[in-house]
């Protein structure tokens, strides 16, 4: 079975990329609906051809459905075709046949100026003025060329064979019994055409039998516009008299009073050009002729197929709604009608070189339907006909869609159809025809149809709603078809909910920019729309409402917190992105780390691309190793009274003042998540200390040395990274962000936020990172004895003015309402404790300390 949603999409892109390039538009949008019928059509042909049983209802519904598109698809491609033809100058909405129907200029052409034309030739002047009855025509080819498929009745010689033999058989038996005389009384005595009704008897049983089945199979083949075959089985069949009545109904022509043309006939494509007889042809008494048709088909006494022969023939309706049982056979036999009475009227109105016999009266009757001209009044009668079957069928979805089309209103269809789905009252039937009316909007504006964009844009979302779910590809395809302003939402609330790993999600929007969708503006759209979604819980974490604790860095983040990871990798895709991605970057990191997960703001940073840090922002700064004055091994220590930061102050020429200010902002978040990330690589392996049980002797002492060794180092780089990049660069200060407040007349929200943000990053983090600090010199006073003197020393950096430390830690903050600064003390309380024991075991006569400080001073978070 074919991917219909595929073929379709492919259908479409094909088309854009066409027009694109600069090509036309009528010719190749019309072949673009062909194939959207080919599509429907060999999608039918494939369910018809498996063997499913007569009971198979689904199969036959489903078959059923992709017939009735492949004609709805047929018949748009057809009308409209036609529509598409009409100049320029001229109103559209009067050219058409669904308005002004009763106006003088679609009923009564203008009378042709040359004396010499004929039936032929002023049927097609008359076509080409009049696009009502042009359309009215394309109907019935329509109606005509997509009838159900019948079985004709097969070709037999020998006209009348049985009741010729039974007319034989009543002369042999004449004298003989009166039961054998009166069953051939009851027959014809003379086989010609017209006994049946001359002598009021009947046909032999087979004959009667057949001659039934033949005069319904010629009407079938005229039903179905073939009356070329209907006279092939008459002549076959032995009634060449027959194919003669049948014949009649051809216009008179001339060839030597036509011009050279290559109009197509009754309105037909180029397939249908006509070529001009040799001699003179057709029936100059046309008119005559179809009155004789009319009354054979009044008379009660002919057949009821032979009637709705010759009715249809003639163009009356009584006795050929008498046969017809569908919506189609009802509204072919109403345009027929329409069609003969206009095609009449123009011959009637032409000035021709050759006057035809004057009509007589053959007992004409008026017909019981009026006639009808505005084929409106068609479908609401039979919207309200007496027959219950009749009103469903006018009710189906397919044939709703095909009457707005052949009405030309289907862009009221479009507006009823869209609020229907927006007011969730669609069936489920008419659900089904979603496809159908999106494609039909997009090709008929294509076409340059005006369209009801906001009833367009709605069917179009719907669509694209459906496609989000298996055929993500194909939504860029019809996103690219809403209006500018509505696309980058559109594909933006469709990226939002993609989840695929970063290739999947960056090649969904490479698909959107080849669709000619702005890739930037949507990944934009995209990141705010997905952090918009966890806005409220953001909110109420940094507002403190919700327990405050400092996660690890290397603990799981939870799937919200990935959400939001993600959400940045749209907007670091493209370099043009990169400083939108700054500021949002420093923002997110901002968010997670007042919620205390550190985990979550390492996981963003270590997510971003290696180009993200651009050149032109970093330009200037000195390299690291050169600032180095240690000898680690690393390179990377620096001075503790160096600023590696300071050389940004002046780098940044070109570059915006807050982008100048975001950069910074985004180095002191790096660092802090950077020694967090290291202080617990640090505290693995302090708790790998090797421990004497007394057994190991030397091989314990050579644990030992290596992993004092490692301490040693983890330790320097530990302590390097929280003096000289945290605690002594004035962290997330305005000043040394450079954010300048006093120089701003206004501040904008955005901005307050910002600096409450920084504010209460300062009061988490600065205490917190003074207390770790301390835990890794206190903690390996053994293996690096002078930490312990270096954790005392921590007082004088805190007491620092000009760093402001020890407000940080006098601050209340939820965490702890009567602030760190107790706590601080504490430690230093310990340290100096510790220093004291440690003098007073290398002096052998001085007693022994009494106490050591609280048990209940802790220096990590509470």
């Amino acid at each position: 079975m074919l991917d219909i949603t595929t073929e379709f999409a492919a259908v479409v892109d094909s088309q854009d990329e066409y027009t694109h390039n600069g090509g036309g538009s009528h010719k190749s949008n019309t072949s673009q609906a062909r194939l959207f019928s080919q599509l429907a059509k060999q999608q039918h042909e494939e369910i018809a051809s498996d063997a499913f049983t007569v009971d198979d209802s689904y199969k036959k519904n489903e078959a059923g459905y992709w017939k009735s598109e492949s004609n709805t698809w047929d018949l748009l491609e057809r009308l409209y075709a036609l529509r598409t033809q009409v100049p320029a100058d001229e109103d559209s909405e009067d050219s058409v046949m669904c308005e002004d129907n009763d106006s003088d200029e679609h009923s009564v052409p203008e009378k042709h100026s040359s004396i010499t034309a004929t039936a032929f030739s002023s049927v097609q002047e008359l076509m080409a003025a009049n696009s009502q009855l042009s359309e009215h025509v394309e109907v019935r080819r329509w109606l005509e060329e997509n009838a159900p498929p019948f079985q004709p009745v097969e070709t037999r010689k020998g006209y009348l064979f049985y009741t010729r033999r039974n007319i034989k058989e009543r002369e042999r038996l004449a004298g003989g019994s009166e039961k054998a005389a009166a069953i051939v009384g009851r027959i014809v005595t003379e086989a010609d055409p017209d006994s049946t009704s001359r002598q009021r008897k009947e046909l032999a049983f087979e004959d009667a039998e057949y001659e039934c089945g033949l005069l319904r199979t010629l009407f079938e083949y005229v039903r179905r516009g073939r009356a070329d075959n209907a006279m092939d089985l008459c002549i076959e069949s032995d009634e060449p008299w027959r194919a003669a009545s049948l014949k009649g109904g051809l216009f008179w022509r001339d060839p030597k009073l036509e011009a050279d043309s290559e109009m197509p006939v009754d309105g037909g494509d180029a397939t249908d050009i006509d070529v001009r007889p040799p001699h003179p042809a057709g029936n100059i008494n046309r008119t005559l002729w179809k009155q004789a048709c009319a009354a054979l088909a009044q008379d009660d006494n002919n057949e009821l197929y032979e009637r709705a022969l010759y009715a249809a023939l003639s163009g009356r309706l009584d006795e050929v709604l008498l046969v017809s049982g569908s919506w189609e056979d009802h509204v072919w036999a109403y345009v027929n009608t329409m069609v003969e009475a206009q095609i009449d009227q123009g011959i009637k109105d032409a000035s021709v070189l050759y006057t035809p016999a004057q009509n007589t009266s053959l007992g004409h009757v008026q017909s019981k339907h009026p006639s009808v001209r505005d084929i409106k009044q068609v479908f609401d009668s039979l919207a309200t006909h007496e027959s219950a079957s009749l009103r469903s069928e006018a009710g189906e979805p397919f044939h709703a869609l095909q009457m707005a089309i052949i009405t030309n209103t289907f862009q009221d269809y479009v507006i009823e159809f869209a609020r229907k789905l927006s007011a969730q009252e669609l069936s489920d039937n008419e659900s089904e025809l979603l496809r159908v009316v999106v494609h039909s909007a997009l090709y008929l504006r294509s076409l340059g149809f005006s369209m009801p964009s906001d009833a367009v844009d709605v069917l179009l979302g719907e669509y694209i709603g459906h496609l989000t779910t298996d055929r993500r590809e194909l939504v860029a395809s019809y996103v690219s078809h809403l209006p500018a302003r509505k696309q980058t939402e559109a594909y933006a609330q469709f990226l939002q909910t993609v989840s695929d790993a970063i290739p999947v999600r960056m090649n969904l929007l490479r698909i959107g920019e080849k669709q000619g969708l702005d890739g930037d503006a949507i990944a934009k759209r995209t990141c705010e729309l997905v952090l918009l979604k966890y806005a409220s819980t953001a909110s109420s974490t940094m507002s403190g409402e919700t327990e405050f604790a400092l996660a690890e860095p290397a603990e799981p983040i939870t799937d919200e917190e990935l959400d939001q990871v993600r959400a940045i990798e749209w907007i670091t895709s493209s370099p043009q992105l990169h400083e939108h991605a700054l500021v949002e970057t420093s923002r997110l990191v901002r968010q997670f780390l007042l919620a205390g997960r550190t985990n979550a703001a390492t996981q963003l940073l270590n997510s971003l691309p290696d180009d993200f840090v651009q050149q032109d922002w970093l330009k200037g700064v000195r390299d690291p190793a050169s600032r180095a004055t240690d000898g680690s091994e690393n390179g990377d220590a620096v001075s503790v009274s160096s600023d590696p930061f300071a050389d940004l102050s002046g780098s940044h020429r070109g570059q915006s003042a807050e982008i100048v200010s975001h950069v910074h902002e985004y180095i002191h978040l790096l660092s802090l998540c950077d020694a967090y990330a290291h202080y617990s690589t640090w505290a693995e392996t302090l708790c790998k200390q090797p421990v004497d049980t007394g057994r190991l002797g030397s091989r314990l002492q050579t644990q030992w040395l290596e992993w004092k060794d490692t301490i040693v180092a983890s330790t320097e780089r530990a302590i390097h990274m929280f003096r000289t990049q945290l605690l002594e660069v004035d962290w997330l200060s305005t000043q040394t962000l450079r954010i300048d407040v006093d120089s701003l007349e206004i501040i904008s929200d955005e901005l307050a936020q910002r600096l409450n943000d920084l504010a209460r990053l300062r009061e988490i983090y600065i205490p917190e990172t003074v207390f770790r600090l301390h835990s890794i010199l206190f903690d390996t006073r053994d293996a690096v004895p002078q930490n312990l003197k270096h954790s005392l020393d921590l007082a004088q950096l805190v007491a620092d003015e000009s760093l402001g430390i020890y407000r940080q830690l006098a601050k209340a903050s939820p965490a702890h309402p009567r602030g760190r600064l107790a706590a601080f003390m504490g430690l230093m309380r310990r340290s100096a404790f510790e220093t004291l024991c440690i003098q007073q075991e290398m002096q052998a006569d001085k007693p022994p300390l009494l106490a050591g400080p609280s048990s209940s001073i802790s220096g990590g978070l509470v």
